[in-house]
C-alpha cells in the first residue's frame, strides 16, 4: 500500500518538473534566439510480484528522463542594423567572455578594458551584435564575437578565430597601376600641328597639305643652284625631315602645295616661300603640335596643337590625386589606315613621366585598332611620393571595355577607369550570407575584413545551458566543428536579421494542460492512499 503512495508522490515530482520546463518556455517566448525544451519521463523501481499466473512487475513510480531542446528554426524578424544577424540552418555564433592573452599582445592597449580573463567559447543562436568603443563586435551581453581575418591580398580568411574588430583607422591608399581608356578617334580630322620659324629667310611658313598630315619634328630648308622649272626659273633645294635628307625643286617665289621630292616622297606640307629666295639661302623651322620622338615636349595649351584630349585624376603611393592628360594627334592616313600619337602630360610640373611617355596607335582601314593599344607602362614621379610608380594605359580590348576605334564621328571617351584610391574613412559595416564583415569607405571601396565562423556540435542536445542566451561544450556534445557560414553543413547568414523564440505558445498551453491533469491525478493517487490507510487505522481501534 504504500508503495503507491510514494508512486503517487514521484508523479507529482516530475509533473512538477515538467511545469517548470514549461514555465521557462513561456517566459522565454520573445527571447532572441531561444530554443524551447520538453521534459521527457521514464518509469522507474518496477518491483517482481507473484501471482496465480505467475511472476509479474509493478512499477514505483516515474522520474524526468531528460529534458530535450528543440533546435528547429526560429522566425526571423527584421531590424534596421547590419550586425543583426540571423543563423538560416544549422550552427551556433561562436562568443569569449574575454580576450585572449594572444590578442592582446598584439592590442595592448586593450588590456585595460578586458572584462574577464575567461577565454572559453561559448556558442548562441542570438545574433544581436554591435561594435563596442574599441571597435570590437560584441553581443548584447557585451561578449567578443568571433572570427576569422581576411587576407587583403588573397580575399579570402586566415588563421584562427578571433575577435572581430573593426578599426576606425582610415583605409589603405591604393597607387594607380592601370590606367583603362577606350576613346573614339574622329577620322575625319584635320592635321592640328603648329609652324615655328626657327632661323633663315627662305620660308614665310609651312603647313600640311589638304588630307595629309606632315611628320613633327625639326626640318631645314637649304636652297641651291637655280634650274629651269617649266618656262621659268627655279630653284634645286635640300629639305631636311625627321625621316631623312631629300632633293626638292622650288619655284622662285610664291608657295608650292603639296611639295612632293624629286625621288617621289610626299612629304604633305605647303610651302610660302619667302620674299626673296635666292641661292645660299635657307630656313629652319620646327612643325610641332607634340613630338612623340621627345618625351619632353609638352602639348601646348591650346586645343588647336591636338585633335583630342582626355584626362583622368590618378592617385600616388600616400593617396594624393593628381590630374594627367592624355593628348592624341592624327599623325598620318593612307588606304591601308591611320596612325595617332598620343603622349601623356601631367597637369603639375612637378610631376614627372620618366619612361613611357608617349605611344602610336594603328587603325586598319575599318577603323579597327591593330596595334599600340597595350604600350609598356610608364615610370612616373609624383611630387613628395615614392618614384617610380608605374603606370599602364590600355586603351584596347585588355581594358575590358571594348576597344579605342577611329570612326567617323566626333572624338570622345567611351570609357574611362583606374584602379587607384585615396585613403577612406569607414562609413559603415555589412555582413553578407556567407558570413563576410565588409567596410564600406567613403572612397567609394568596399573591403572585406573578418568572416564570421559557425559552430555545430555532434551531439547539439549535450550542449550545457549557461543563462544569458549561451550554450558550453560537454563530454556529451562533443567538440565543436567550425566551418564558413554556407559551408560544411551549416546555415547561411541573414543580416538585418533576428531569430525568435521558436516556443509556440499553443503547444506550451497544451502541454501545461496534460501536466496540470497528471499534478492532479498523482495527488488524487496521495490522497486515496491516504484514505485507505485511515480506514486500516480504524480497523484496530474498532
Amino acid at each position: 500500500m504504500l508503495s503507491s503512495l510514494y508512486s503517487g508522490i514521484s508523479g507529482l515530482l516530475s509533473n512538477s518538473d515538467a511545469l517548470d520546463v514549461i514555465s521557462n518556455n513561456i517566459s522565454n517566448v520573445n527571447t532572441v534566439g531561444y530554443k524551447s525544451q520538453t521534459a521527457q519521463f521514464e518509469d522507474v523501481l518496477y518491483q517482481t510480484i507473484t501471482g496465480a499466473s505467475g511472476t509479474s512487475q509493478v512499477g514505483r513510480g516515474s522520474a524526468l528522463e531528460s529534458v530535450n531542446t528543440d533546435f528547429s528554426q526560429g522566425s526571423f524578424q527584421t531590424t534596421n542594423s547590419s550586425t543583426d544577424l540571423a543563423i538560416g540552418g544549422q550552427g551556433f555564433f561562436i562568443v569569449e567572455k574575454g580576450l585572449s592573452q594572444t590578442f592582446l599582445a598584439a592590442h595592448p592597449s586593450l588590456a585595460a578594458s578586458n572584462p574577464s580573463s575567461d577565454t572559453t567559447p561559448y556558442y548562441t543562436r542570438a545574433g544581436s551584435f554591435s561594435f563596442d568603443k574599441n571597435g570590437l563586435m560584441i553581443d548584447s551581453a557585451g561578449e567578443f564575437v568571433q572570427g576569422k581575418v581576411i587576407d587583403q591580398a588573397t580575399g579570402t580568411a586566415q588563421g584562427v578565430d578571433v575577435p572581430i574588430q573593426i578599426s576606425q583607422q582610415p583605409s589603405n591608399p591604393k597607387p594607380t597601376a592601370t590606367i583603362d581608356m577606350v576613346v573614339n578617334l574622329d577620322a575625319s580630322s584635320a592635321w592640328v600641328g603648329s609652324y615655328t620659324s626657327t632661323g633663315g629667310t627662305a620660308l614665310q611658313s609651312a603647313g600640311a597639305a589638304t588630307g595629309d598630315y606632315p611628320i613633327l619634328g625639326a626640318y631645314t630648308l637649304s636652297v641651291g643652284a637655280t634650274v629651269t622649272v617649266g618656262t621659268g626659273v627655279g630653284y634645286a633645294a635640300t629639305l631636311t625631315t625627321p625621316l631623312g635628307t631629300y632633293t626638292v625643286t622650288l619655284p622662285s617665289s610664291g608657295t608650292v602645295s603639296d611639295l612632293v621630292t624629286n625621288g617621289g616622297v610626299d612629304t604633305g606640307l605647303n610651302l610660302t616661300l619667302g620674299t626673296t629666295v635666292t641661292t645660299g639661302s635657307s630656313a629652319d623651322f620646327t612643325l610641332g603640335g607634340f613630338n612623340p620622338a621627345d618625351p619632353t615636349t609638352n602639348p601646348p595649351g591650346q586645343p588647336s596643337h591636338y585633335n583630342y584630349q582626355s584626362s583622368v585624376t590618378v592617385y600616388d603611393s600616400l593617396g594624393t590625386p593628381h590630374t594627367m592628360g592624355v593628348y592624341f594627334f592624327k599623325t598620318s592616313q593612307t588606304t591601308a589606315g591611320s596612325t595617332w600619337s598620343w603622349e601623356v602630360v601631367p597637369s603639375s610640373s612637378a610631376d614627372q613621366i620618366m619612361t613611357n611617355q608617349t605611344g602610336q596607335l594603328a587603325f586598319n582601314a575599318n577603323g579597327v585598332l591593330t596595334s599600340g593599344g597595350s604600350p609598356p607602362a610608364m615610370t612616373v614621379n609624383f611630387a613628395g611620393a615614392a618614384p617610380g610608380q608605374l603606370v599602364s594605359l590600355i586603351m584596347d580590348s585588355n581594358s575590358g571595355y571594348g576597344s579605342t576605334t577611329q570612326y567617323s564621328s566626333a572624338s570622345n571617351t567611351v570609357y574611362q577607369s583606374q584602379d587607384g584610391y585615396p585613403p577612406g574613412v569607414l562609413q559603415s559595416v555589412s555582413v553578407s550570407q556567407d558570413g563576410i564583415i565588409s567596410g564600406s569607405y567613403d572612397n567609394g571601396q568596399i573591403l572585406k575584413l573578418f568572416q564570421l565562423d559557425l559552430a555545430n556540435f555532434n551531439d547539439p542536445q549535450g550542449l550545457k545551458r549557461e543563462g544569458g542566451n549561451l550554450y558550453s561544450a560537454t563530454l556529451k556534445s562533443g567538440v565543436a566543428y567550425t566551418s564558413a557560414p554556407g559551408m560544411g553543413g551549416m546555415g547561411k547568414i541573414n543580416s538585418n536579421s533576428l531569430e525568435e523564440s521558436n516556443v509556440d505558445l499553443a503547444t506550451q498551453f497544451s502541454e501545461m494542460i496534460v501536466a496540470q491533469s497528471g499534478y492532479e491525478a498523482n495527488s488524487k493517487v496521495i490522497t486515496t492512499t491516504d484514505e485507505i490507510l485511515q480506514t486500516l487505522m480504524n480497523m484496530k481501534t474498532t
